[in-house]
């Protein structure tokens, strides 16, 4: 009975007037002080100390649940309590990985849920990180980098989740689709392990525009492959520019990269985007052609061509549009 009354009374000691709009998320793993400093730094409250009080003697303590809250500067203690208590706003925000994305292409749209994107990408690419997920996902094992593995779709993510969570759906949506093209087996039929799979799908994803062509495409880098070729795929040099051209120079290509495939024959390291389903297909099923080379048409259709002569003139034939 002390308890309550004494809650009641620190309650309407507070004030209740109430400015702007803040929003202010609680994710999982994070302390309770954390987040209620988060609180008095934004001005929603005075004393976090006095609100820790409230909570403790409220018993909510350990029930607050994690999400995005919201609440309005200077707002009362007595309302911030009861925001506590009722739990969080929106449970949920939408996040898309769009086809042919890389890592840093969509990792920093989750600054504006409040996620520190530097952490993200670096997490990305933790070696202990893959290490831990890699007993859930055992695809990832060996790997150095999650690029190619957050597949690109529709994602309704808990405002709650904690940096490391975020990355758990796409990488569930990936198994599912890895599973279901069983790559494990089917990557033996093109002379590719698992992982050269999608490294150059990645590569197919980002140089399509239109499925029907990603098979054809796809066998004119396998062709390229075991002739010794390099593969010439100006995305791959685009993936290590800051801000790549529209059309590569010849400075572009002459970069010294292990994902420059104008200089280095072969695969590069890793994936350089999330391929789709139909990218990774077109590798496992390739089009039965001894195309070598080919060159945009109009800007979504491609001429291909069997020999240099041929795609000099394919070339030349674009310029001139």
């Amino acid at each position: 009975m002390r308890r309550a009354t004494l809650l009641l009374v620190l309650l309407t000691a507070c004030g209740t007037n109430a400015g702007e709009e803040v929003r202010i998320t609680y994710r999982r793993g994070e302390s309770l002080g954390t987040f209620l400093r988060a609180l008095k730094d934004s001005n929603v409250i005075r004393d976090e100390r006095l609100l820790r009080v409230l909570v403790r003697l409220g018993g909510i303590e350990r029930k607050i649940r994690p999400g995005l809250y919201v609440f309005r500067r200077g707002e009362g203690i007595w309302r911030v309590y009861e925001k506590l208590r009722e739990g969080p706003k929106v449970r949920y925000f939408k996040f898309v990985i769009k086809e042919g994305e890389s890592l840093k292409d969509f990792l920093p749209r989750l600054g504006r849920y409040g996620y520190d994107t530097s952490y993200l990408l670096s997490l990305a690419h933790d070696s202990l990180f893959l290490m831990h997920l890699s007993r859930k996902f055992p695809f990832l094992r060996g790997k150095k980098t999650l690029e190619g593995f957050m597949y690109p779709e529709t994602y309704f993510v808990d405002y709650g989740a904690s940096e490391e969570e975020v990355f758990i759906p796409p990488l569930e949506k990936f198994r599912k689709v890895w599973d279901s093209l069983d790559v494990e087996r089917r990557s033996r039929k093109v002379g590719l392990s698992p992982y050269e799979v999608l490294i150059l799908a990645s590569i197919v994803e980002k140089e399509a525009v239109l499925d029907e062509e990603k098979p054809i495409i796809a066998s004119v880098f396998l062709n390229r492959l075991k002739r010794g070729m390099p593969l010439a795929a100006d995305p791959t040099v685009k993936y290590v520019l800051k801000n790549p051209p529209k059309l590569l120079s010849r400075r572009d290509v002459g970069i010294d990269s292990p994902y420059n495939t104008y200089r280095y024959p072969g695969l590069p390291p890793t994936p350089i985007c999330s391929p789709t389903a139909k990218s990774i297909e077109a590798v496992l099923e390739p089009a039965k052609t001894d195309y070598l080379f080919f060159a945009s048409a109009d800007g979504r259709r491609h001429r291909f061509a069997r020999t240099y002569r041929e795609h000099l003139r394919n070339v030349r034939r674009m310029r001139l549009k």
